[in-house]
């Protein structure tokens, strides 16, 4: 009797295990140095390239149909994102070799340098041609995976940054959906008036709120202390010129270095094959790397709660499209420094986890997590019952959010919503 209840209190166990709730987690980050090692690219930081070929997706549950997709995006591949990074490095160079003090790998690299400069010295912020055809690939990419959601029928709406580079991010994406369905009803909007939900804290936002928690970092190593402890930067400047000192002064060697550790990375985003990376070993790539992740995750956490406004816009605009039963989507173009937060707010495959030294942050935010056409789906999906459900996608890829759901990587919407307080 006693062996019977024990076999049927285990048999109830397992159904449970197997039907009910079971808690998301995070999927386990690699060790980033092995996944540097594997994947240089990522060195790029937030200059790589977000991938644009198809992902696996899971089958949604039986009976749910895709009718809705909303979407943040950073816009896409660029030229360098301020003049001094061009002008500095140019100057610089110039100055040196009229005064004999460059080494043999800076003449090169000035010759190298040249060749591309006057390409690129009047395009600072410019989207290029490749982020152009990134963005028409992800629109494609996008349709192919949910074609049921771009139909005739359906209402595309589509909101950006003031900024050049996203409003052609938005023109090449949406060209991207035309050139999919010419038919389609797409509506580009531009102004200021939208950019609650795009930059909700940028100064020419009217409607800007200051009053978001303020979440600082919860240790008090500076970004000048890491990086006196994670870099010797003067054997890299060794290498371009004969007297460092005599070329760059010393209060300005580390902007110089960092310029130039961005500008090679730019290179992914151009038509060139020139290759700037000679002058750093692999050791400090990864420094450097290392230092640009630091910075952006401590700038971005202490900040992210101010982001809020662009997932009360996601909420809002979704529950109008299931309330309405319109079809389409809303697109929305902005930053690197605006999606990032957005992330953490959502806890994004545990993006939103706080970093109690500066060694953990590796393991929580990593910069090709953010690259150039980085995007965030939230795909809607209906059964004929009305129930909702929905799935995130993160530059292309499903997502785990900090919720319970028993169908993986689907989510309820209306717990998604308690969750949050919305």
């Amino acid at each position: 009797m006693i062996k019977t209840l024990l076999a049927a209190l285990s048999a109830a166990i397992v159904l449970i295990g197997s039907n009910g709730f079971t808690p998301q987690t995070p999927p386990e980050q690699p060790d980033y140095l092995a996944e540097l090692a594997e994947h240089p690219e990522y060195l790029d930081g937030t200059d790589f390239l977000c991938p644009t070929g198809p992902e696996k997706l899971t089958p949604a549950p039986a009976g749910y149909k895709p009718f809705y997709l909303s979407h943040y995006g950073r816009h896409g591949a660029r030229y360098a994102w301020q003049s001094d990074i061009y002008k500095l490095i140019h100057y610089t160079l110039k100055d040196a070799d009229k005064e004999d003090n460059l080494t043999e790998l800076g003449k090169d690299y000035r010759k190298r340098f040249e060749s591309l400069y006057p390409d690129v010295k009047y395009r600072v912020g410019d989207l290029s041609r490749k982020g152009f055809r990134q963005q028409e690939a992800l629109a494609e990419r996008m349709y192919k995976n949910f074609p049921r959601i771009f139909t005739d029928d359906a209402s595309v709406r589509v909101w950006t940054s003031t900024s050049t580079r996203c409003v052609m991010t938005m023109s090449a994406f949406c060209l991207g959906l035309k050139a999919q369905n010419p038919r389609l009803d797409i509506f580009e909007n531009f102004g200021k008036v939208f950019l609650p939900a795009i930059l909700p804290l940028d100064g020419s936002n009217p409607f800007r709120k200051d009053d978001y928690k303020e979440t600082p970092v919860p240790f008090d190593e500076t970004w000048e202390q890491y990086i006196a402890r994670t870099i010797d930067y003067k054997p890299i400047l060794a290498r371009l010129f004969l007297d460092p000192d005599k070329a760059v002064e010393s209060d300005r060697q580390w902007n110089f270095v960092s310029y130039l550790y961005f500008f090679a990375a730019g290179m992914a985003s151009l038509d060139t094959d020139l290759v700037f990376t000679d002058i750093f070993t692999p050791e400090e790539r990864v420094a450097l790397w290392k230092i640009d992740n630091f910075q952006f995750y401590w700038y971005a956490w202490k900040t992210h709660l101010g982001y809020m406004p662009i997932l009360d816009d996601i909420v809002a605009k979704a529950d109008e499209r299931i309330v309405s039963g319109e079809k389409g989507a809303d697109l929305r173009f902005g930053h690197d420094y605006t999606i990032l937060p957005l992330m953490m707010i959502l806890d994004l495959d545990g993006m939103g986890r706080e970093a109690r030294n500066a060694d953990e942050i590796h393991g929580i935010i990593r910069l090709q997590q953010v690259p150039m056409g980085a995007n965030v789906h939230f795909v809607f999906y209906r059964n004929k019952a009305g129930d909702i459900l929905f799935k995130v996608l993160h530059n292309g890829k499903e997502a785990t959010l900090p919720l319970y759901t028993e169908k993986w990587p689907y989510y309820s919407w209306d717990s998604f919503k308690e969750h949050f307080g919305k």
